[in-house]
């Protein structure tokens, strides 16, 4: 057991509009959407006939070039809708399409609309999504919306006049068309939001709901879904936070753990490797791409081939170039999304088949609190918060996600300025001793989504996490 209970995880409670809702200050007014948004866009500017309305019509790959004529004080952003199959399944083919009409058109959006006329003015967001969180018992049918969550964070990191509020609907996974009956009141709904900066609500059954992150004590590591001689496979599994992974089921479990990376180890992996599993039996490096499924059922048929049938995933991957949005290459974001989003979904794609006794998403805190420069790895962990409720409904194994907080002794992590920025922020380190029976522990338990994260008030107050009684959780089926 970890020295510290650090573990919480979040559920959604009823929270009518506080008072003074539904005023929106007066000025110009943008409203961007997908085709298929239109419908509700025009409702949304119906409701402002007396401001100057704006529109932006979004095409996949165009960058925002035209500049607005005004600067706008209000701003609407329509996400588009979830082009996969039924249920939440996606492929990296719908992904690609997800994310051009969600989180990259955002992105896109405040970089080449809104920072080059307003990036020190009051700008009041409202970014609508629909059907990506598990409210009030409705399914995760829109995952990939969830990534604009965390971005929507980022942008308020970056501009302290901004607000930018994320209203997830419930439609059951479509968005209205243009005879809709609902679409006066879906339009009431948006812009009675609040413009509160880091806030987040969901409407489910005419309800509107908040998420309420609390402490969780989770079961005992014995109890977790792991075989004496079981076989692993780790995506990122020679970064710092997976090889010590590795290092832990071999040495505790007698595991054999195949480390996927995109190239070949060189001299220093091979050495960690070799540190960690000095008799050579039990780590296995593999070249795949993780975010190719070729690639992947490449690699999945040498495993077959060599150590048999797979019983367990670990998602560990990340890739971190920071950059504030005004400045940043989309490539760069693309990659950063793609090491978690992505990679995710080929994960899922390929080995759904195989008997699994699990599958774990390694994700990011920053899906909350989404830190100046990270637009990628916080959108990118946000989306896996959700794409492991979508999949764990799906799946006929459990799927589990993992909110870290600082792992400050392994990887770039335990850099001197990494170090330093994580103490100021209240960060607390995790030993790889508690991360590993954390993992456990959450494989354990029956939430799908567990924050690790031991801190100060400071940062706990940060997130919405007030210390108290903590509640048991049953074991998980």
């Amino acid at each position: 057991m970890p020295t510290e209970e650090f573990t919480y995880t979040t559920s959604w409670r009823p929270a009518p509009l506080p008072g003074g809702a539904g005023t929106v200050p007066p000025g110009p007014v943008l409203i961007v959407h997908t085709p298929a948004g239109r419908p509700l866009a025009d409702a949304l500017a119906a409701r402002h006939r007396p401001d100057e309305v704006l529109r932006r019509e979004l095409a996949p790959h165009r960058r925002e070039s035209a500049p607005l004529p005004t600067v706008p004080r209000t701003v609407y952003f329509l996400a588009g809708e979830h082009p996969g199959a039924p249920g939440g399944a996606l492929d990296t083919a719908a992904l690609e399409r997800a994310e051009e009409q969600g989180v990259r058109a955002l992105f896109r959006c405040a970089r080449d609309l809104l920072v080059p006329v307003a990036a020190t003015r009051p700008v009041d967001w409202r970014i609508v999504t629909h059907d990506a969180w598990p409210v009030a018992g409705t399914p995760v049918t829109n995952p990939a919306a969830a990534s604009l969550a965390g971005l929507a964070r980022v942008l308020e990191s970056e501009h302290r006049h901004w607000s930018a509020p994320v209203l997830d609907l419930g439609l059951g996974g479509r968005l209205p068309a243009e005879a809709d009956p609902a679409l006066p009141h879906l339009a009431a709904l948006i812009a009675a939001e609040p413009a509160v900066r880091g806030a987040h609500a969901a409407h489910r059954g005419g309800v509107r709901h908040v998420p309420a992150p609390h402490p969780v004590t989770l079961p005992a590591p014995a109890a977790a879904r792991l075989r004496a001689g079981g076989t692993y496979v780790i995506a990122g599994g020679a970064g710092g936070i997976g090889l010590e992974t590795a290092r832990l089921l071999a040495r505790d479990h007698d595991a054999r753990v195949v480390l996927l990376g995109r190239s070949d180890p060189g001299e220093e992996l091979r050495r960690r490797i070799a540190e960690a599993d000095p008799d050579g039996r039990h780590l296995l490096h593999l070249r795949s791409d993780a975010g190719d499924p070729e690639s992947l059922r490449a690699a999945l048929r040498s495993v077959h081939a060599r150590l048999g049938p797979v019983h367990g995933v670990i998602h560990s991957a990340l890739s971190h170039t920071p950059g504030l949005v005004r400045g940043l290459d989309e490539a760069v974001l693309r990659d950063s999304l793609a090491a978690k989003s992505r990679i995710s979904v080929a994960l899922a794609e390929v080995f759904a088949a195989e008997p699994l006794d699990f599958l774990v998403f390694f994700s990011s805190v920053q899906s909350l609190l989404g830190d100046a420069g990270l637009a990628g790895y916080a959108a990118g962990s946000a989306f896996q918060d959700s794409y492991a409720h979508a999949l764990d409904q799906l799946l006929p194994f459990p799927v589990r996600v993992v909110d870290w907080g600082w792992w400050g002794t392994v990887g770039a992590a335990s850099h001197a300025a990494v170090r330093r920025r994580a103490l100021s922020q209240g960060f607390r380190s995790i030993a790889p001793h508690e991360g590993f029976a954390t993992v456990l522990r959450t494989l354990a338990g029956r939430p799908v989504q567990v924050l690790a994260v031991p801190g100060e008030d400071v940062l706990l107050d940060r997130l919405g996490l007030t210390p108290r009684r903590r509640e048991q959780p049953a074991v998980a089926r």
